[in-house]
Order: structure tokens, then C-alpha cells, then sequence
């Protein structure tokens, strides 16, 4: 592609997809639970400002419960948008993890709770060594990274994150090899920054109690190595979900953008509901990247 256009990236996440269109979204909800992930996304994925991107990340939780009828149901839609050679894709906890209230130690569960999305990934004839990275354009180079917690025993520690040393080393050998690259993405499931109580309340969002904190958050020291690199490196975004929250903000001159769930509302009138997120604009030479919020209509 000419370095002379623009090359636009859209941010997909948190899909919850579901092996039929009748299911219900897992989520601690006695009544209400969200319905309707499929159709969304089917809507979504035809839009006119996804058809027109160059690229698409989805930063996991695909599924809701990691199963391949679901998977099947993404890339259906997927291939039906004609979207098949500009996508890349990430595993989240619901891809991945254990979703029952508890299961006796297992040391295999690692490698089993992996598999499960290795063989949706592969459904689609994508990645499953983690990290990797892809150059879609001369302009950038996007590294995906596996931020879940695999292996967990029970649902109490099913959406916490975690980004282990040796995957750490192997994303700063692949930063280096591209550092040339103008601009260099990273993208995972999980937030490598969840603003404090205080931080949440002055940028105007919801503030994470520290239990919160607790259950989703990535350890400190993986945290911190990470946005290390990034400084070091010069990463222009680093793009997660996870949150179901829409974010945009500055951590040591490194961008992090939060994409809300995709497939949820951000408003409903009627039958037809509102959703939304995130295209990045490349421009000329890499030597901008403009960010805005897109909202499609469902219904």
C-alpha cells in the first residue's frame, strides 16, 4: 500500500459471541443479562467505517465461553464481511480460562485452557504463538500479546491478567528487530494501567474499588516491565478491552486506548441500539496517528 494514504485501523473487543443467537452474555446478573452479541456484531463488522479500513484488531474475548461453536459464529461473520485477510485477532479470558465456580489442580491446565483458543484461532488460519507480530502496512507493526490468566482454578480468578517474563523478552527482541517501524502497536486483553480511585474521578469514569484492582489487573512488576518497553521502544498504542469501558489517556508519553465491549450498547431508543469504537488513522509518512470514536447503529 502507498505510504501517500492514510491507513486506517479499527478496534474491535469483548465480542462475547455465543454458539446461537438466543444466548444470554455471562455476567453476574440474576436478571437482564445481555442478549443479541451475534446480530451486533454481524451489523457491525458490515459498516460502512469497518468495510472501509485497512485493518482490524480485536483485542479478545471473542467468545463468551471459549467453545468452537462460537468461534464458528465469528468467523462466519467475519468471512461474510469479506474481512478475512485484514484482521487480526487476540484471545481473552473468556477465550481461554475456566468459567465454573471451582476445579481440582491440574498441571496440564495451562496448555488446556490455551488450546481452547489456539483451536478458534485456528478455525480462522490466524497466529496462536504468542506474541507475534504483523506488518500490515511499511508504516506499522502490530505485536498481540496472551495477557490472561491461564490455569485458574475457580471464576474468582478468571478475569485477572498476567504477562510472564519469557513473553515479555520475546516482545522486546521483536520491538527491536522492528524499530525502524514509525509506528508500532501493542495490543492485549487486559489494561496495563487501571487508574487509581482518584485518577478514575478526575478523568470523569468509574473509579475500580480495590477488589476490582485485584480481579483484573495484571501484577505490578509484569505491568510495569511492560510500559518499559513500550517507553523504551517508542510504541505508539497500546490497545486493550477487558474493562467494557472506553478509554483514552497519556502514561508516560505512551497512548492507551480501552475499547468498550463492542457488541454492548452505549445507548438504546427503541428497537435500535447504539454501539461504538475506536478507528486509528495512520497518516503519510507514520509521522501522526490521529484516534476517533465510531458509532454504528443496530436495530
Amino acid at each position: 500500500m502507498s505510504t501517500d494514504r492514510p491507513f486506517r485501523i479499527v478496534h474491535l473487543s469483548d465480542l462475547h459471541l455465543t454458539r446461537d443467537d438466543g444466548s444470554a452474555r455471562s455476567e453476574p446478573k440474576l436478571f437482564g443479562a445481555l442478549r443479541g452479541m451475534n446480530e451486533a456484531f454481524r451489523t457491525i463488522v458490515r459498516s460502512r467505517a469497518v468495510q472501509s479500513a485497512n485493518y482490524v484488531i480485536v483485542t479478545g474475548d471473542v467468545t463468551d465461553r471459549g467453545d468452537l461453536a462460537s468461534w464458528e459464529v465469528f468467523w462466519e461473520a467475519v468471512r461474510g464481511a469479506g474481512l478475512m485477510d485484514r484482521m487480526a485477532v487476540l484471545p481473552g479470558n473468556h477465550d481461554v480460562c475456566h468459567l465454573g465456580l471451582a476445579r481440582l489442580p491440574d498441571r496440564d491446565f495451562r496448555k488446556i485452557d490455551l488450546q481452547r483458543a489456539v483451536a478458534g484461532l485456528k478455525l480462522g488460519c490466524r497466529l496462536t504463538k504468542l506474541p507475534w507480530v504483523v506488518r500490515p502496512d511499511p508504516r506499522v507493526a502490530v505485536f498481540g500479546l496472551n495477557s490472561n490468566n491461564l490455569g485458574n482454578l475457580s471464576v474468582a480468578t478468571n478475569a485477572l491478567g498476567e504477562v510472564r517474563y519469557y513473553q515479555l523478552k520475546s516482545l522486546a527482541s521483536r520491538l527491536y528487530q522492528n524499530r525502524d517501524v514509525p509506528v508500532k502497536i501493542v495490543a492485549l486483553h487486559h489494561s496495563p494501567n487501571i487508574p487509581m480511585v482518584e485518577t478514575a474521578r478526575r478523568r470523569r469514569q468509574r473509579p475500580f474499588g480495590p477488589l476490582e484492582r485485584l480481579a483484573f489487573q495484571i501484577p505490578e512488576d509484569q505491568r510495569h516491565g511492560l510500559m518499559l518497553l513500550c517507553v523504551a521502544h517508542r510504541v505508539r498504542l497500546v490497545l486493550h478491552g477487558h474493562l467494557h469501558m472506553r478509554e483514552d489517556r497519556r502514561i508516560s508519553g505512551v497512548r492507551i486506548v480501552g475499547a468498550p465491549a463492542s457488541t454492548e450498547p452505549l445507548r438504546q431508543s427503541g428497537e435500535a441500539k447504539e454501539h461504538g469504537f475506536y478507528v486509528y488513522t495512520v497518516q503519510r509518512e507514520g509521522q501522526r496517528v490521529s484516534c476517533r470514536f465510531e458509532t454504528v447503529r443496530v436495530g
